[in-house]
C-alpha cells in the first residue's frame, strides 16, 4: 500500500504539534463562554441523532452502483469477481439529479420505500479529511496538504471519522462535543446523559463533560448484587454503602461517584423503558436489537426529562478481505431490515421527524478485486434516514469508478469528495447547535466549502 505511513514534513508537524498543545492547555468546556445560547430552537422539542457504525469498513461499490453503461463496464473491470449482475441492483431516481445513474444492492430492499417516500437520503463518497485534497495533491506528497493520520488503519480511522479530527489526537467525540454544547440546555433535569451507547464504548460518545452511557440491548446495565448478596439483605446492604458512601481519599472518591451515578441511573432507565410498549417487530439481529433498545430509549424520553439524545449503535463483520459477496450481502439486509423497523418505531411513537439516522463506518474499500473481496480503502457511501430528512435525494458526488481515475488514490481507493466534518456540522445545525458552536464541534469545518450539506431540514 502506498501512503499508509506517510511521513510529515516540518510544516505538518509544527501544525499538529500546535493544535494538540492547544487541546491540551484548553478543554471543549471552556468553548461554552464564547458559544453563547447552544440552540436556535425552543427547548420544548425533542431530537435524537443515531449512528450505526459499520465496524470494518463497508465495501461501497457494492452498495451503490453505477448503471450507465459505460460506469457499469468500468465497475464490472475493476472486479470481474465481485461485481454484482444486474438482476441483484434495485435502480433508484434520485429528485433533482443530474450525476451518475446508481443503484442500490438488492440487499438493501427494504429501505427502497424510505428513498422513494423522501425518507432516505445517499451521501455520496464521504470520507476522513484533514482539508480538501486532490488526486494531483495526493499523488505529488504536497506538504502543504494535511491527510488523516495513518489511512487504512481499522483503529485509527474509527477515531479519526468518530472524533472529527483526523490530524491531531483527541479524547472527545463530535457527539460529546455536541453534548457539551446542548446538555445543560434541554436536559438540565434529567439524571442520565443525553450521550447513550447501546453498541458498547465509542469515541464519538465522549465530551469534555458530556459522559457516554453504556447500555446493552436488553436495557441498562444493573448490579445484580444489590438485590441479595448471596442471599443476604443486609450483605447488599453493606455492598451498595461499600460502593456509594463519599470518600476521602481520591480514588475511592471518585470510584464511588461513579458506582453512585450508575446505580442511580440504572434505577431511573429501567422504570422509564418499562413504560414503553412498542409494536413495531424489530429483527432478532444484533443491529435490530440494539435500534429496538433506541427507540425504547427515545420512547422513555418524558420519563427520562430528555429533549436531546444522540445514540451509538455497532455492527461488526465488514472487513471484507474474502467472501464479500455472500458475507456483505447477509449483512446489508440485516442493516437493511433493522433501519426500516426503527423507522416505523419512530412512526409509531410520533417522532419520525424528530429522529435521524446515519450510517458510517471508518473507511470504504478498494474498488480493485483481490480475488475474493476487497481491501481498505477511503471514501464510502452513506445513509441517512428520518422525516427531517430531505430524501429521495444523492448529496456529495458520486465518483468515477474507472480504475485510475480522478478520485483513484490507488487500487481504486476513493479519495473523498465529501468530509465527515460536513456531515456532522450539518447534523449537529438540525440538532441545536448554534452557528459558533458549530466550530466546537468540528474544529476543522473552516477548512471546507459546505458547513451544510443541505440533507435536512431545519
Amino acid at each position: 500500500m502506498t501512503h499508509i505511513h506517510r511521513h510529515l514534513g516540518r510544516r505538518t508537524f509544527l501544525r499538529r504539534s500546535a493544535s494538540l498543545a492547544a487541546l491540551t492547555g484548553t478543554p471543549f468546556a471552556a468553548n461554552l463562554l464564547a458559544v453563547g445560547a447552544a440552540a436556535a430552537q425552543s427547548a420544548t422539542d425533542h431530537k435524537a441523532l443515531v449512528c450505526i457504525f459499520l465496524n470494518g469498513g463497508n465495501d461501497q461499490s457494492n452498495t451503490l452502483v453505477p448503471t450507465a453503461s459505460a460506469d457499469y463496464a468500468a465497475y464490472q473491470r475493476a472486479r470481474p469477481e465481485l461485481a454484482l449482475p444486474t438482476s441483484q441492483l434495485i435502480g433508484l431516481a434520485p429528485t433533482s439529479y443530474s450525476g451518475r445513474a446508481i443503484a442500490m444492492n438488492s440487499a438493501l430492499s427494504p429501505l427502497k420505500p424510505l428513498f422513494d417516500s423522501q425518507k432516505l437520503a445517499v451521501l455520496a463518497n464521504v470520507g476522513t479529511l484533514a482539508e480538501p485534497t486532490s488526486k494531483a495533491q495526493w499523488n505529488s506528497g504536497d506538504p502543504s496538504v494535511d491527510v488523516p493520520y495513518q489511512l487504512f488503519s481499522h483503529s485509527d480511522q474509527q477515531g479519526a471519522w468518530q472524533t472529527g479530527l483526523p490530524d491531531r489526537p483527541s479524547s472527545t467525540g463530535w457527539f460529546g462535543r455536541i453534548g457539551d454544547l446542548t446538555q445543560s440546555t434541554f436536559n438540565p433535569g434529567s439524571g442520565v446523559s443525553m450521550s447513550i451507547s447501546v453498541g458498547g464504548n465509542a469515541i464519538l460518545m465522549a465530551g469534555d463533560s458530556t459522559i457516554q452511557y453504556q447500555i446493552n440491548p436488553s436495557g441498562a446495565v444493573r448490579v445484580q448484587a444489590l438485590d441479595g448478596l448471596y442471599g443476604s439483605a443486609a450483605g447488599a446492604t453493606a455492598l451498595r454503602r461499600l460502593m456509594t458512601d463519599p470518600r476521602n481519599l481520591l480514588m475511592e472518591k471518585e470510584l464511588n461517584i461513579v458506582s453512585a451515578r450508575a446505580i442511580s441511573a440504572e434505577a431511573l432507565v429501567s422504570s422509564a423503558v418499562a413504560g414503553v410498549n412498542l409494536t413495531t417487530v424489530f429483527p432478532n439481529t444484533g443491529v435490530g436489537q440494539q435500534l429496538l433498545m433506541a427507540a425504547r430509549m427515545i420512547g422513555a424520553r418524558g420519563a427520562l426529562a430528555q429533549r436531546r439524545q444522540v445514540f451509538f449503535v455497532q455492527a461488526g463483520g465488514y472487513d471484507f478481505h474474502d467472501n464479500l459477496v455472500g458475507d456483505q450481502n447477509r449483512l446489508l439486509r440485516e442493516l437493511a431490515d433493522a433501519m426500516a423497523a426503527f423507522y416505523e418505531a419512530t412512526l409509531a411513537l410520533g417522532v419520525a421527524s424528530q429522529v435521524t439516522t446515519f450510517t458510517a463506518s471508518e473507511f470504504g474499500r478498494g474498488l480493485q478485486s483481490n480475488g475474493r473481496g476487497s481491501d481498505h480503502g477511503w471514501g464510502g457511501h452513506q445513509f441517512v434516514m428520518g422525516g427531517a430528512v430531505r430524501g429521495k435525494r444523492v448529496f456529495g458526488s458520486f465518483p468515477d469508478v474507472t480504475l485510475g481515475g480522478p478520485e483513484d488514490a490507488g487500487q481504486g481507493r476513493l479519495i473523498p469528495t465529501t468530509s465527515v466534518d460536513e456531515v456532522a456540522a450539518t447534523l449537529a445545525k438540525w440538532f441545536g447547535v448554534s452557528s459558533t458552536g458549530i466550530t466546537t464541534v468540528v474544529p476543522n469545518i473552516g477548512r471546507f466549502a459546505k458547513p451544510d450539506l443541505g440533507f435536512m431540514i431545519v
